[in-house]
């Protein structure tokens, strides 16, 4: 399985980098939707995930749920036009297994409303680049050795 600074990346997948999100395509325009390693690694330990209500319509860039980690709470959005299907119900009351599984810990899976427009969902050989900017950008130089930033950290004026 495929590495980048410590963090797995299956090449069975299909990535969103910039979201953090890594997509299992189940044909027909299903997709099964989770959080990087690198994404998790990025948010801190996870705890809770609240997704919307299965049967809901969202637009790109719309959140088909909420992820807390720590004292922090965001959205997880759909990069595409999308129908939310099912979520995973293992991860209710605690989504801590996201924490030691990114991969089985998946959020839900989302019927894409439209095709996704090329080049949005990458396999790994694409989108490896565009990943290494975002650990690049981060400071995040290996998973063993990175701390997650505290909230807006990276944004203060000294």
């Amino acid at each position: 399985m495929p590495q980048l600074r410590g963090c797995e990346f299956p090449e069975h997948l299909l990535y969103h980098a910039e979201s953090h999100l890594w997509f299992a395509p189940l044909g027909e325009g299903r997709f099964r939707v989770g959080v990087s390693q690198f994404g998790i690694a990025l948010s801190g330990e996870i705890l809770l995930f609240t997704p919307k209500p299965v049967g809901v319509e969202l637009d790109a860039g719309r959140g088909f749920g909420l992820l807390e980690a720590g004292k922090t709470v965001f959205p997880v959005k759909t990069p595409f036009p999308a129908r939310l299907l099912k979520t995973n119900e293992g991860l209710d009351p605690s989504a801590r297994a996201m924490n030691h599984q990114p991969f089985d810990a998946w959020l839900v899976e989302l019927q894409a409303l439209t095709p996704p427009i090329p080049r949005l969902l990458l396999p790994w050989t694409e989108a490896e680049g565009e990943i290494l900017k975002i650990m690049e950008r981060h400071a995040f130089r290996d998973l063993a050795d990175f701390t997650t930033p505290l909230f807006h950290e990276d944004d203060r004026e000294f």
